[in-house]
């Protein structure tokens, strides 16, 4: 399993560097590497953002049932297992697709912590305003961007979620940026533009998943609803 793990960090590795030789860029070859890595993986966020959806839609049913059958928790259950079965739905499915995928997304945060920028000669690690991909921003705009996105993703992805899960999602809403900006004013600056940029493909892909943009506050609209 560890060899495994090294195999996928190692190409990660070389897809860096072969995109870094093409755009004579270590900061777009970044982005280019992450355009790939979301694309591969969108089957599956797509897969989990549907069931997401089709859990939220069945949450005023669920909600009367578990009013009617507060008292006997063995009714609850069955009656619920009867819907998702009719509905053709696997609670499952919300969460297994983020399993699938977490794997990549950390085996690349590893290969970016530790990449060696030197591996191609002549190439600076310089990036727009950064003076080098393997230290932290000194500007802090990457740190805040970071954190911009990841508030705007996150409340969208708790406008998907039902019920007690929205609920229990909102502290996260505010947590999450601020400890995200806190990691990457720490980190190397190559890591919070992979994060961001993610965050921005991510956020497009609930768009074309999804339907209209879910606004802070709101809940996301079926797709060819009104605007």
């Amino acid at each position: 399993m560890l060899a495994l793990w090294h195999a996928l960090i190692q190409l990660f590795s070389y897809g860096l560097i072969t995109f870094s030789r093409f755009s004579r860029s270590y900061g777009i070859g970044i982005i280019l590497l992450t355009l790939v890595i979301r694309g591969l993986m969108f089957p599956l966020y797509r897969a989990q953002l549907q069931s997401m959806k089709r859990m939220q839609e069945m949450q005023p049913e669920l909600e009367r049932l578990q009013e009617r059958h507060k008292n006997d928790k063995q009714r609850l259950a069955e009656e619920q297992m009867r819907i998702y079965r009719e509905k053709g739905v696997n609670p499952m499915a919300t969460c297994l697709p983020m399993l699938l995928q977490l794997p990549l997304l950390y085996a690349f945060y590893d290969m970016l912590e530790h990449f060696p920028y030197h591996s191609i000669p002549h190439l600076s690690e310089a990036f727009l305003w950064l003076p080098s991909l393997s230290k932290p921003d000194p500007y802090l705009v990457l740190p805040i961007l970071g954190g911009v996105s990841t508030y705007w993703q996150t409340r969208i992805s708790m406008s998907l979620q039902a019920g007690m899960a929205q609920q229990q999602m909102q502290f996260m809403t505010y947590l999450m940026p601020l400890f995200m900006f806190y990691i990457f004013w720490r980190l190397p600056s190559g890591l919070a533009v992979y994060w961001f940029v993610s965050n921005v493909l991510t956020i497009g892909q609930q768009y074309l998943t999804v339907g209209s943009m879910a606004r802070p506050g709101g809940k996301a609209r079926d797709a060819g609803g009104s605007r």
